[in-house]
């Protein structure tokens, strides 16, 4: 039993309360370098200097190193005290505070887990400052020559702490979180000139006279030949950077970089905005890359929510958010999204003979013959079918986007290969290959959202149909009427564990027979709890009414579906995420063929 003198409520030691902040504000490593770097900028600094030293399991030492305006002698002191900063006075100062500091808790808490040393010095005075703080405690203070600026290197990290320690990954994973924070400080401070050695080694190099986009083709060129330059205001709120082309997603949000008033966040709602605003251009699980600088009233925003202050809230956040995914969509809807074949994809799908063969076999091409040359048609009742799908999907285009601008330039016709892909060329001689079942897809897809907006979700169908479900699924069915019901289906119980559906969406027409139908329905309530059901319903929908891939098309009806999906909105994929156009440009095949 807890005797009642354990109970009793008291007021922690100072040791104790710093190394409980400590544990708040430095996690790991690249925690310490993110907080004095961060100093370093709001000191004005305009070269900062990181350096890491590492033993064969950790990390030993860290030292950064700034031009910027140092601390006079008298206040140096005071700066290793919680709570002591000269970014703010009072609560009311957080509504006008453009610095990244102002809590004044980042030089306390890492001078309570580790052995400190700094040197700084202010222009104007004649000598620097040094001073020797371990565990929280002064050891030395004394004048030194210095230039100026502050230098502060941090060693036997956590050793106050040891517990913390065994929480760290492998010193691999710790350099490379290092590595990354420090990039992401070259990306959202261009101007800034920054040094990163790892054991005397330079690792990584800013020049502060670059911009955003430079900074980001020095540090990941492979990424940034995919990216596209974003711009947009609204309202007081300034948004600017990079975000990927659908080709490039990651799976996860750890490449969706956000910095707002200078201030480097971590934020799911802005993560979900971005991806908003890619909609089904990208798959569902799927993340593009971003990098973004936002600048907003700083009263607007507030900062004071986390120790890291990684973490903000924004006022009339929902109005901020849409901002975000409006941006991005039209970003989007301004660029060629069209797919391209990479060097890599390249180099799979064609080799040079000495480097395809072994010495064994001849390096002659050979020619594969089809065994069973001759021409394929499609069937009649295939053309009817495909027809029909054609017919329905044109009969809905809207007029004003059959007699607008196209969302790609016109393509001419080559004909079809594998009974899937339509082949295609531009004016420029571009190779031009597309998904016919995506592309119809995509075409079905967005007449269905269209109706949706419209109110003529539905169209009674000539015959009503009557479908059994299982007694799981009848569960379902109940529940999720109304959402069904949204959808255009006009379903309603007709006996035991049966339904007649009387309509479905007008996108499907009047002819699915009974088992597409029930197809549908059941794979709606498969995927029925799905936080996004609408969508879900609606791209099924989409899926089942397209023409699939495997059937042969005339030239007439290839014709149609690359005419009909340039009229989409986003032509460029499905519903789902996948590509419906792939481009072969001019200069690739010259390339392929050693014309070049």
């Amino acid at each position: 039993m807890t005797s009642v003198s354990s109970t009793r409520i008291r007021i922690l030691d100072g040791e104790t309360v710093n190394q409980i902040a400590a544990g708040e504000v430095v996690e790991r490593p690249a925690s310490i370098v993110k907080e004095l770097i961060e100093n370093a900028i709001d000191a004005g600094a305009a070269q900062i200097t990181v350096e890491i030293s590492s033993s064969r399991k950790e990390v030993s030492r860290i030292r950064i190193i700034d031009d910027g305006h140092g601390i006079p002698a008298g206040e140096v002191p005071l700066a290793f005290l919680p709570h002591a900063t000269s970014k703010i006075q009072t609560a009311e100062d957080l509504n006008t505070c453009r610095t990244l500091g102002f809590r004044g808790e980042a030089l306390a808490s890492i001078a309570a887990i580790a052995y400190v040393t700094m040197v700084t010095r202010p222009q104007g005075e004649e000598a620097g400052t040094r001073v020797i703080i371990s565990g929280g405690e002064v050891l030395e203070q004394g004048a030194i020559g210095a230039p100026v600026g502050t230098t502060l290197t941090i060693e036997e990290i956590f050793f106050t702490t040891p517990a913390r320690r065994k929480f760290l990954k492998s010193l691999a994973t710790e350099l490379s979180r290092l590595s990354s924070v420090i990039e992401v400080f070259c990306l959202f401070y261009p101007e800034i000139t920054f040094r990163y050695l790892l054991n005397g080694q330079e690792k990584i190099t800013s020049h502060g006279t670059r911009t955003l986009g430079e900074v980001l083709r020095a540090l990941r060129p492979d990424e940034a030949v995919q990216m596209l330059s974003i711009k947009g205001e609204d309202h007081g709120i300034s948004l600017e950077g990079y975000i990927s082309h659908p080709e490039l997603i990651k799976q996860n949000t750890q490449r969706i970089l956000i910095a707002v008033n200078g201030r480097m966040i971590v934020s799911s709602r802005i993560s979900g905005a971005i991806r908003g605003g890619y909609g089904t251009l990208i798959p569902s699980y799927s993340f593009p890359v971003a990098v973004l600088v936002i600048t907003l009233d700083p009263a607007r925003v507030d900062a004071n929510i986390h120790p890291t202050k990684r973490e903000i809230r924004i006022s009339d956040e929902s109005e901020f958010l849409k901002f975000i995914t409006s941006t991005v969509k039209e970003t989007l809807q301004r660029n060629d999204l069209s797919h391209s074949v990479s060097v890599t994809e390249r180099s799979e799908l064609i080799q040079s003979p000495d480097t395809q063969m072994s010495d064994s076999v001849s390096s002659e091409y050979h020619v594969r013959m089809s065994p069973l040359p001759g021409v394929h048609e499609a069937s009649l009742a295939g053309y009817r079918t495909t027809a029909r799908q054609l017919r329905q999907s044109r009969l809905q285009m809207e007029p004003a986007d059959s007699a607008g601008e196209p969302r790609f330039p016109s393509l001419t016709y080559i004909g079809q290969v594998a009974a899937t892909y339509l082949l295609a060329s531009n004016e420029a001689g571009d190779l031009i290959l597309i998904d016919q079942h995506a592309a119809h897809e995509r075409v079905r897809y967005d007449q269905l959202k269209r109706e949706q907006r419209e109110g003529t979700l539905s169209q009674e169908l000539l015959v009503p149909v009557v479908l059994s479900f299982s007694p799981s699924e009848v569960h379902l069915l109940t529940e999720l009427k109304s959402d069904l019901e949204e959808e255009g289906f006009h379903i309603e119980p007709f006996g035991k564990d049966t339904w007649c559906v009387r309509g479905v969406p007008v996108v499907l027409g009047r002819s699915e027979d009974p088992e597409a139908i029930k197809e549908i329905i059941s794979g709606i309530l498969t995927g029925g709890q799905e936080s996004r059901m609408h969508e879900s319903v609606s791209r099924l929908v989409a899926c089942r009414g397209a023409v699939k891939a495997g059937v042969i098309l005339t030239p007439e009806q290839g014709e149609e579906i690359i005419s009909q999906l340039s009229y989409t909105a986003e032509p460029y994929t499905c519903p789902h995420g996948r590509p419906t156009i792939v481009s072969f440009s001019r200069v690739k095949l010259e390339e392929l063929f050693r014309r070049r």
